[in-house]
């Protein structure tokens, strides 16, 4: 269990102060609020220590200027409850969040979403539509046609990444550089050092160790082509078209894929422009969602 001197720890860092809310059974996800405004949920990519302040740190000021930002953490991230997953992972991460905005009182939200973050909310968006207005979608793989990452150099890289990460001599902050680096960042030298600081602490939680120590806990794998078929929100595909992880072809193909979709490729972008370029990340999203009041 997360410690008050862990989450001190985090805050130290930079975090901002959340709170555990009840995602069904014994369990809770971590969400951190700020602004006021049309909701608007973020939801973060699945490296060891990611969480949605980590991957939108940068970005979070200039939505909750004009918005109610909902950071939300996914079952074994962050601060939220460690549980291993029975069946569909996407399917299982979404009911979860869909209990947390229920309780909350959220409708309508507007998703800001990166890597797996986007398979869940995908994954929400068809179940439960209600929650969902509209969606940004960054760097996630949700359906496996078409699937494929720029070489297979990196293809491997980001396969064993977990288990690199967490077996050999275990954690260390040199890992998680080197991971931010070479997998997530368009520039290395844009790495911020607080954020390898927390994204270290977070990869020490009990749910991150889960994760690490036994894969079977992410749950089974699952395609999203027939659930992305069914979703009525209107998505962008928002990817950097240096991402390692995918084709420039792919966000294309899921395009094609739902009902109502926009693509934009960023240039000298990554898999996660949120955090290198959130000016530009930022401008884009907002000019996809329109006014933050209206139902536009």
């Amino acid at each position: 269990m997360t410690t008050v001197t862990e989450i001190d720890a985090a805050y130290a860092l930079g975090a901002p102060a959340g709170r555990l809310v009840p995602a069904g059974g014994d369990e809770a996800l971590w969400v951190a609020e700020s602004g006021a405004g049309r909701p608007t949920v973020f939801i973060h990519g699945g490296g060891p220590g990611c969480t949605s302040w980590t991957d939108f740190a940068p970005a979070v000021p200039l939505f909750a200027a004009d918005r109610r930002v909902l950071l939300v953490d996914m079952l074994n991230y962050g601060f939220s409850s460690a549980a291993p997953i029975a069946g569909p992972r996407w399917t299982a991460h979404a009911r979860r969040i869909a209990a947390v905005l229920e309780r909350l009182g959220i409708a309508g939200a507007d998703f800001v979403c990166n890597s797996v973050g986007g398979s869940a909310a995908i994954a929400l968006a068809a179940d439960y539509p209600h929650l969902v207005r509209k969606m940004v979608v960054t760097g996630s793989e949700p359906v496996a046609r078409g699937r494929a990452a720029r070489t297979p150099e990196f293809s491997l890289e980001g396969q064993t990444a977990w288990a690199n990460y967490y077996g050999g001599d275990g954690p260390s902050r040199e890992k998680i550089v080197s991971i931010m680096g070479r997998l997530e960042y368009f520039d290395p030298a844009n790495v911020a050092p607080d954020m390898v600081e927390l994204r270290y602490l977070y990869s020490l939680s009990p749910g991150q160790r889960l994760l690490g120590e036994h894969p079977a806990a992410f749950g089974d794998k699952e395609d999203l082509a027939e659930k992305l078929a069914r979703v009525q929100a209107r998505i962008l595909f928002l990817y950097g078209k240096q991402d390692i992880f995918v084709q420039n072809s792919y966000p294309v193909l899921l395009s094609e894929i739902a009902p109502y979709a926009d693509v934009y490729l960023m240039d000298e972008a990554a898999h996660h422009m949120e955090e290198e370029r959130p000016a530009d990340f930022t401008a884009i999203v907002k000019a996809f969602f329109g006014s933050s009041t209206s139902n536009a």
